[in-house]
């Protein structure tokens, strides 16, 4: 099967050892690691039947590999070197000794003789030097199959003219369906003479010039990728880059990934400042707290908004979700087998790779090849099996099912409904996919204006300006020190160093789903406007207010609360375990009808406020009441039932 794709993509066959290992018989140790680190005793093997000169045995977990000098008896072996990884050790000094593998040579001439001919024939050649695939956020030692191609082949041909072009592939989330990716071309390496050269000697010389080339590549690859020493790092520089706000407000991917590559060189460079520092911390805080609150730094902006403005906002996202879920609908019951088997398997995949590899991190790489593999089989077969079954039901329909359409469609030819029917399924998929997409945006955005109905103000506008706070002082010190690493900074700004990076989307299910996107926020829009009319109206005061009225009280002094290492005091478990425990959909039916109220009660205040200016002779009759509590917003929770309400 991935032979077939293989070979539609015209890939060169390549055999891996790893490939073709087995399982030895038996355990091996090292009796004696400090007199004789490369003699290797077995417990029970046949090193005589398994195993040969030039062969390598490989330790459980990959942690360590040897290749074999020499094959004494069945019990015994010796390596070509010593085995210095401290895994590797333990398993072998261990009492009972430890499993191995027995790893065939494999000679790659064929592999070489044919990437030669594609090259001399002027064709491209696309190599992933690390050797495998990972989800570390620094590349793996590469291994010297490019080199060994680029010298060998331009010492065989001298005129050949080989390029090396460094890409980079970088993913925004590389497990998911239809996420984002950035491919970068960094500047052509050419083959230099000397080591071409140094190269036809041969031994030990040949062996340099690979390794020196090699360095030259890896250098390369670094200004196209992205590369941290770990996964909090590079979370530190993400957040550091979403916080920088530049002249140009809208960045692209490939600006974004560019931006982000410059952050990693700026703090590898200045990350022992006590500026950087403090910023490092505060980052971190600001990352928790949002992680606390279970929201995205994007969605800290909508937060600005007042509780009623809040709940209008969230009843509007509520029935905008089920429009575009109901579009989605008939997508996602067909793709339903391939969501749910995908998920399971991959899954699955990715806990035993985890298991058994020492490089990965969360196998999200694993995730997404088990995801692609699975779609390639699956979903031609569940779409053929739909239209098979289109056809049988156009064919044989019943009669409560029976119409002029289907009578239409019964009168062609099988063919012709078999591919109507596929082609249709795919329409619906796709479909559903665009549209689901926007769904699980609104569903995101939903959290933010949850939190700010139930917690209130008294947070959210805390963590607002804390966030203003530090995107501040990470953009002026960003135009302090980038100057001294880019000197073109400070004139060009990041949006012309950067590039357009434009993109477009020129298919019409796209252009739907961005246009639906875009009349839901014109509406969104026009409520908000209405909303802080109405407000604003409410809490207007009137201008004939009689001069011996007395003044309103003063508002309540704010509620202490208990001390916190935070920048500010979060919301206590309790509020939190509230929160928690009620749903957006359970809160939706308690909050709707409340939010329509508050709207009319503030239009109704509005008008009689100005029904009161028009009539002098009602003046007197107002005179002697108390000045009316306008509408300020507050959430505030009911003890008798439980929930909360606008006050």
């Amino acid at each position: 099967f991935i032979g077939f794709y293989g070979r539609c993509l015209r890939g060169i066959p390549v055999e891996r050892q790893q490939d073709l290992a087995r399982r030895g018989t038996g355990k091996i140790c090292l009796e004696d690691r400090y007199a004789e680190p490369t003699l290797v005793t077995g417990l029970g093997t046949k090193f005589t039947q398994e195993l040969r000169a030039g062969m390598k045995i490989m330790l459980p977990g990959s942690v360590g590999q040897a290749r074999v000098d020499e094959v004494l008896s069945d019990t015994q072996l010796r390596i070509a070197g010593e085995m210095r990884e401290l895994a590797a050790l333990e398993l072998l000094t261990q009492a009972g000794g430890t499993a191995f593998k027995a790893v065939p040579h494999v000679n790659q001439d064929d592999m070489y003789r044919a990437v030669y001919q594609r090259l001399n024939k002027g064709e491209c050649i696309g190599i992933f030097p690390e050797g495998g695939s990972h989800d570390r956020t620094e590349m793996l030692p590469l291994k010297a199959g490019a080199t060994l191609m680029a010298l060998g082949a331009t010492a065989a041909n001298p005129d050949l003219g080989l390029k090396i072009v460094p890409t980079g592939l970088n993913y925004f989330h590389p497990s998911k369906f239809r996420s984002r990716a950035v491919i970068d071309f960094g500047q052509p390496i050419d083959v230099p003479p000397e080591l071409v050269e140094q190269y036809r000697r041969g031994g030990d010389a040949k062996r340099q010039a690979c390794d020196a080339f090699l360095e030259t590549i890896v250098e390369g690859l670094k200004q196209v990728t992205l590369n941290t020493p770990d996964l909090e790092t590079l979370k530190l520089i993400q957040a550091g880059r979403r916080l920088y706000q530049p002249t140009q407000h809208s960045l692209t991917m490939a600006q974004q990934v560019e931006l982000t590559r410059r952050f990693i060189k700026g703090y590898n460079v200045y990350r022992d400042l006590p500026e950087v520092k403090e910023l490092r911390e505060r980052i971190a805080d600001y990352n928790q707290q949002l992680h606390y609150y279970g929201i995205r730094d994007h969605q800290v902006e909508t937060m600005r908004i007042g509780r009623a403005e809040a709940g209008a906002l969230f009843v509007w996202r509520v029935v905008w979700l089920l429009i575009m879920g109901l579009i989605a609908l008939p997508g996602t019951v067909i793709n339903a087998p391939v969501f749910v088997v995908t998920s399971v398997v991959s899954k699955r995949k990715a806990r035993a790779a985890l298991a058994a590899s020492t490089v990965k991190v969360r196998a999200s790489d694993v995730i997404a090849t088990w995801k692609i593999l699975i779609t390639l089989v699956l979903v031609p077969f569940l779409y053929s099996m739909y239209s098979a079954m289109a056809v049988v039901f156009v064919r044989r329909a019943p009669r409560w099912a029976q119409s002029d359409v289907i009578e239409r469609v019964a009168g062609m030819a099988t063919w012709s409904v078999y591919l109507w029917a596929y082609a249709l399924t795919a329409f619906m998929s796709y479909t559903a996919l665009v549209f689901g997409e926007q769904a699980v945006d609104i569903v995101k955005s939903v959290r933010p204006l949850f939190l700010t109905l139930i917690v209130g103000s008294e947070h959210t506008q805390v963590l607002v300006q804390q966030r203003q706070e530090l995107s501040d002082d990470i953009t002026e010190l960003v135009n302090e020190l980038g100057p001294q690493i880019y000197p073109e900074f400070s004139t060009t700004r990041i949006s012309e160093q950067l590039g357009d990076g434009r993109t477009t989307h020129a298919n019409i299910i796209n252009e739907s789903a961005d246009a639906f996107h875009r009349k839901m926020r014109e509406g969104e829009q026009a409520l908000r406007q209405r909303i802080n009319g109405a407000v604003s109206s409410s809490r207007a005061s009137p201008t004939n207010e009689p001069e011996d009225c007395e003044p309103p009280s003063p508002p309540p002094a704010p509620r202490q609360r208990r001390a916190s290492k935070y920048a500010f005091n979060p919301p206590t478990p309790r509020t939190m375990e509230t929160l928690n425990s009620i749903s957006p959909m359970e809160f939706l039916s308690n909050v709707t009808g409340t939010i329509l109220g508050t709207v009319a009660s503030a239009a109704e205040q509005a008008a009689s406020t100005a029904s009161a200016a028009a009539a002098p002779d009602s003046e007197q009759s107002d005179k002697d009441k108390p000045p009316a509590e306008h509408d300020d917003g507050a959430l505030t929770p009911d003890p008798r039932k439980g929930l909360f309400y606008f006050t």
